[in-house]
Parts: structure tokens; sequence; C-alpha cells
């Protein structure tokens, strides 16, 4: 009895070792894989985050590299702006291409042209493709402003059909004279203005885009002899229109 009692123990213990044993396995075995995957999210949070560091220090250097090369551009333009002025070569805002720029010689002779008194030159024309006159009458304007060079600066567009009428009450405007309400022919307009502008010491009247012949004297536009402070910029594409037709007393070809 007591034989099979101690057989009947040690079966029961090694059946309980056995399940321990088991158990024991099997726990390892959980803990092991979950030490796998807890390394594995780890692993990619690592990697996620690394994955961002990267994105963000990506982005910084490119926008320091955008931010260099602004720079660099700048200065590159601000050197070339400088040689360019040492050339004596001008761009005008908003210019597009090398026709664009006007040479230092060229606003020499306009200015000139303009600020001399009593030389019998008061009739000044300025030929050139469209665009290149026009910015070069603009720069002429600008200094002579700046320069204070005339009382008043009166600037008209003449077109290859010329509207005496529009032109009149264009030049009339800016000076003070308004012929709106007013029903004059053309000789009495042009008187209005021609005693209107002689009340002026000095008057530029700037006349773009002239195609052929026009009578200043028709439109009450006064210079010469019956005004010397009266000085007259004509911009025209051909040269026959300025030199043959209007007679120009200095011709500036651009």
């Amino acid at each position: 009895m007591g034989a099979c009692i101690s057989s009947m123990v040690r079966r029961i213990k090694q059946v309980m070792e056995a399940c321990v044993s088991s158990m024991v396995r099997q726990i390892k075995k959980q803990a092991m894989e979950t030490r796998c995957v807890s390394s594995e999210v780890w692993q990619k949070k690592q990697r996620e985050q690394a994955m961002e560091i990267r994105c963000v220090s990506s982005e910084v250097w490119q926008k320091q590299q955008r931010e260099q090369a602004m720079e660099t551009r700048c200065v590159s333009s601000e050197v070339w702006q400088k040689k360019q002025r040492e050339q004596g070569l001008y761009m005008m805002p908003g210019a597009s291409s090398g026709h664009d720029y006007i040479d230092r010689k060229v606003k020499i002779q306009i200015t000139s042209a303009l600020g001399v008194r009593d030389n019998g030159e008061n009739i000044i024309g300025l030929c050139g493709p469209k665009k290149r006159v026009e910015r070069s009458a603009l720069t002429a304007i600008r200094t002579a402003e700046k320069d204070q060079l005339f009382q008043k600066i009166v600037t008209t567009t003449v077109t290859k059909k010329p509207d005496i009428t529009k032109i009149q009450t264009e030049i009339g405007y800016a000076i003070g004279l308004n012929f709106n309400s007013k029903r004059m022919i053309t000789a009495e307009r042009a008187d209005l203005l021609c005693a209107k502008m002689k009340e002026l010491q000095t008057v530029l009247i700037v006349m773009y885009d002239l195609h052929g012949r026009l009578n200043l004297g028709e439109i009450g536009i006064p210079f010469g002899e019956d005004h010397n402070g009266c000085k007259i910029l004509l911009t025209s594409t051909s040269l026959e229109v300025l030199s043959e037709q209007m007679k120009v007393h200095k011709l500036i070809q651009l």
C-alpha cells in the first residue's frame, strides 16, 4: 500500500513538473515574441522619426539653398547693372530686351538739346524704333522735370491720322485752357494756345508718333523767334518725316 502511494506521488510530481516546464516554455516563448514585436514597433518608429528628420532637414537645406541662390542672383544683378552703368548703358523700367537700352551719349544729346536756350534748335527730332524712342523721350522728360528745365511739360500723341482738335485740347488742358465748353474753330483755339504758351517762360511740347508733316502753327505752338523758350520734341520711326517734312533743327537717331 505504501509503495503504491509513493508511486502515485512520484507520478503526480512528474506530471506537475512537466506542466510547469511546459508553462515556463510557453511564457518564455510569449515573452520572446513580445520582445520581437516591441523591437519591430520601436524600429519602425525610429525609421519614421529618422525619415521625418531627413525630410525636415532636406526642406531646411533646400530653403537655405534657395535663399543663397536668390542672394547670389541679387548680387550678380547688382554687379551686372553696375558694369552696365560704367559702360554707359541704361535700362528703363519694364525693359525686356537689349533694344530697350538707352546709351549715355543719346541721353546727353537729348537733355543738352532741351536745356540749351537761344541756339535756334527749338524743334528736336528723335528717330528710331517706336518703343525705343518713346523710352528715350520719357527719360528726357524725367530729367527735365528733375532739373526743372521747364515751367510746363506737355505730351500728346499724333498717330497716322492727326486729330488737330484733340491735340489742341490736350495741350490746352495741360497749360490751363479748357476748350470743352467753348465752340471754337481750329484757328481760334490756336490763337488762345499760342498766347497762353507765350505767357510761360519755358515750355516743352512732346509729340509722339509722327507719320507725316504736321503744321505746328495751325495747332498754335509758337517757337523760334515767336517763343525761344518753347522746345518741341518730336518722335517718329521715319527719318524722312523728321528731316524732310518737319525739318527739325536737331535730329537724334537711335
